[in-house]
């Protein structure tokens, strides 16, 4: 299993949309055993979703992410958790323990408080 996070130095980006660093973590018996670093440019970040598929990723965790990215990556068959926050290899420890908690409020504006409200539990697709 790969895992997609956009970061600044060691936290999970908070905008997806300003991402110009990812990290791709290369999972097995559920445990980090390779990373790799990625940096985007304004014209490769249009390309994304493919470089995610030829980077074989299955799963992006993120800060907050506009739909338009979210429907883009479940195209590609790639999970999203976002709403994340933190630092980026304690947010995959917690994904792999099924203890992953994002808030879909983080970055929506104050005054659409309409729809889910607290946090969601991202449970491991086994």
């Amino acid at each position: 299993m790969n895992i997609a996070i956009p970061v600044y130095e060691n936290r999970v980006m908070p905008r997806f949309g300003c991402t110009r660093q990812l990290v791709i973590a290369c999972i097995q018996r559920n445990e980090i055993v390779e990373q790799k670093q990625l940096t985007l440019t304004n014209e490769s970040f249009g390309e994304l979703p493919a470089i995610l598929v030829s980077e074989q990723v299955t799963l992006m965790i993120c800060g907050g992410i506009h739909p338009r990215f979210q429907h883009l990556l479940h195209q590609q068959q790639i999970e999203v958790a976002w709403g994340v926050r933190g630092e980026w290899r304690q947010a995959v420890q917690a994904y792999l323990a099924g203890t992953l908690q994002s808030n879909p409020q983080y970055c929506r504006p104050q005054r659409q408080h309409h729809g889910f409200h607290g946090h969601r539990n991202h449970q491991r697709r086994k």
